[in-house]
């Protein structure tokens, strides 16, 4: 059962999945892997990197290269496997990590190196951040004393949601930590008043689990553009959803968008990193005709803008 906490609760919380083992995470065991196996912690199962994941996987068995793509509940779990297994290379994960963890975990020095150790393969696609609620809520502004559910724990969209609400001073009464299915019946039973999920759109979930019926509605996203606050612009571009990209959905949203990625760390071995995004630059094409439609919003361009220093060394621009 989720508890209703406090941002500062969740966000202990969150910080905890970036240092303690998931021990009650039903994960597949991590030793003794096949030596040419490269495993890939992903997200939720119904989730988009999930998805894409299992693309790549597709397209390295036709090369006979070994992915095994690991679901998991999304991108702080993914950050804590991937430093933590010498066994795990690769994770995929949301640009505004290191925004998170430099509001809410500055002090800490274990976070701090893991954070630091963190570097780029490749740049993936642009997801939108969904605020979700029912009509009678207008605004961000409105969920200030309100119940809000921010995803699932260790989600990418957790800490995203936490990120925001932080930066935008809003302070809902409750919040809770609820995967996107369990959310939007929550919402459609007013258990909460709104739900934020992060992902690629169109998302499927969002079309097939939300009917105009429900009479939700997205809300209008933006931060304020102030000197201090250009470290965030960067993060989080302007995007419009346009009209009618869901069927409940009339009427085009300004929101945010935030950059996916996939990762690796500091120092591991390169023959495990260098085939994985070698076959994703040079068969792009082919994943953007047979695999998820997110692959059609991938550009590898920003691969050529990107700091070096957060660059992995494995890769070459």
């Amino acid at each position: 059962m989720n508890k209703k906490k406090s941002l500062s609760n969740i966000v202990s919380g969150l910080l905890g999945i970036v240092t303690i083992p998931f021990i009650s995470f039903q994960i597949p065991a991590f030793a003794q892997p096949s030596p040419s196996e490269i495993k890939l912690v992903t997200g939720n199962e119904v989730g988009e990197y999930y998805s894409i994941a299992k693309d790549i996987e597709k397209l390295a068995r036709q090369n006979n290269v070994d992915i095994d793509v690991i679901p998991t509940r999304g991108g702080l779990q993914n950050i804590h496997d991937v430093f933590m297994y010498e066994s795990i290379p690769l994770g995929i994960i949301q640009g505004d990590v290191l925004a998170f963890l430099n509001i809410f975990a500055n002090y800490d020095e274990e976070i701090r190196v893991k954070a630091e150790s963190m570097r780029v393969v490749l740049p993936l696609y642009q997801e939108q951040i969904y605020v979700i609620a029912r009509k009678d809520i207008k605004s961000m502004q409105d969920l200030s004393g309100k119940i809000v559910s921010i995803g699932d724990e260790g989600s990418g969209t957790s800490m995203t949601a936490s990120t925001l609400l932080y930066q935008l001073g809003i302070n809902p009464k409750e919040l809770v930590t609820y995967d996107i299915k369990k959310g939007i019946d929550a919402l459609r039973n007013s258990k909460i008043d709104a739900l934020f999920y992060v992902v690629g759109s169109p998302a499927k979930v969002l079309q097939q689990q939300i009917v105009s019926e429900d009479n939700f509605h997205v809300l209008p996203l933006s931060l304020p553009t102030t000197t201090e606050d250009e470290f965030y612009t960067k993060l989080y571009s302007k995007v419009t959803l346009p009209a009618n990209t869901y069927s409940w959905q009339t009427e085009a949203i300004e929101t945010l968008a935030v950059q996916s990625f996939l990762f690796t760390v500091e120092n591991d071995d390169c023959s495990q990193v260098t085939p994985v995004a070698s076959l994703i630059k040079n068969n792009l094409s082919w994943l953007q005709k047979n695999g998820n439609p997110m692959w059609q919003k991938v550009d590898l361009k920003p691969l050529q803008t990107q700091e070096l220093s957060r660059m992995s060394k494995c890769i070459k621009p």
